[in-house]
């Protein structure tokens, strides 16, 4: 239940953090370079669900209780 859990919760922060960032890509056409967009994400804190939540989706999908 536990692995359920952890893995519901990587998969919204990660959806979250995919859809701020798709919506950010707007600021692009309207004249910031690569390099304004990248720091300007990396200012958004709403962001850091992607990262965060493929490592909980990792972790959920890779923990074993069994100690080899």
């Amino acid at each position: 239940m536990l692995r359920l859990a952890t893995y519901v919760i990587g998969l919204v922060m990660f959806c979250t953090g995919a859809i701020h960032s798709a919506v950010y890509l707007n600021l692009i056409p309207s004249g910031f370079t690569v390099t304004e967009y990248i720091i300007f994400m990396s200012k958004h804190t709403e962001t850091y669900g992607i990262p965060l939540g493929a490592i909980l989706i990792q972790l959920s999908v890779t923990y074993s209780k069994k100690a080899n």
